[in-house]
């Protein structure tokens, strides 16, 4: 049986509070070498988020819970706008909530 892990959260300008519309949030474990990446959503019209995975996408022999982190992409998902990889989510929970402010001045690129 596969543990299903849900992430969900919502991306606003930082200061304004303004929800940020059509950006590309990805999520990773953490892991020595390569970081596995876990699944992927754009933001609605709230700033809101949300993205379902399974174990299957990053367990190995030694991990059963993941390490998450997020990254926020522009709408065309090159130019990285955000990321919680200095706060990662050690053994993170079934369900994890965020709220991540992105900075006029990377919105301004």
């Amino acid at each position: 049986m596969s543990f299903r892990y849900h992430v969900a959260g919502v991306v606003c300008e930082e200061g304004s509070g303004r929800p940020l519309l059509d950006l590309v949030v990805r999520a990773f474990d953490k892991d020595v070498f390569l970081d596995d990446f876990v699944g992927e959503s754009r933001t609605d019209a709230d700033g809101r988020f949300s993205i379902v995975f399974t174990q299957v996408e990053f367990q190995d022999a030694f991990e059963t819970r993941p390490d998450l982190y997020l990254v926020v992409f522009d709408a065309d998902a090159k130019r990285v706008l955000a990321s919680t990889k200095s706060a990662i989510r050690w053994n993170a929970d079934n369900e994890e909530r965020y709220v991540i402010d992105v900075s006029a001045q990377a919105l301004a690129g």
